[in-house]
């Protein structure tokens, strides 16, 4: 069997276009991890949920309205909320929301990257307390709760990205 012969200027003209991308801007991922938050808030309101003022036992895994200290935290956040999103009975808009909480993640580890910063991986440990029990119990309320604080959430990391400069 011969071998073709390919001269080193033919192979580096190959790899030319390999050569040719352009990092993302950080401005482009601000805005879209900003255009996804507020398209999961929407989304949210178009369940018409009616607003929990009331104190309700029992949720106090699912956090309520953060102050935005770090990018890291707010990861901790999506992924809990990720979590109990997941375990929600799967109806299409909450599988959508779980779905954009994910990408949401996703785009704030690249945001993260592009600024210097590590994320560790949240802690695999079961941190959301009696879920499994309040799910067969009362799963419409659940849902509710969650719904509610993470649109609250989204509202502190809407406010959050507005001034992100750092870790």
């Amino acid at each position: 069997m011969r071998c073709p012969n390919i001269s080193l200027c033919g192979l580096l003209w190959v790899w030319l276009p390999l050569f040719h991308g352009r990092p993302v801007k950080i401005d482009k991922v601000v805005a879209d991890t900003k255009s996804l938050t507020k398209t999961i808030m929407a989304r949210i309101q178009e369940h018409q949920f009616p607003p929990v003022n009331l104190k309700i036992n029992g949720f106090d895994f699912i956090p309520g309205q953060l102050p935005a200290e770090s990018l890291e935290a707010i990861d901790e956040t999506l992924h809990i909320f990720h979590q109990v999103l997941s375990s929600l009975p799967l109806e299409a808009p909450v599988v959508q929301i779980s779905n954009d909480v994910e990408n949401l993640r996703s785009l704030l580890q690249m945001l993260s990257s592009h600024l210097g910063c590590l994320l560790r991986r949240p802690s695999a440990a079961d941190n959301l307390g009696n879920l499994t029990e309040l799910m067969t119990v009362s799963p419409y309320t659940t849902a509710v709760v969650t719904l509610d604080r993470l649109h609250k959430c989204l509202e502190s990391i809407a406010k959050y990205l507005d001034h992100v400069q750092n870790c």
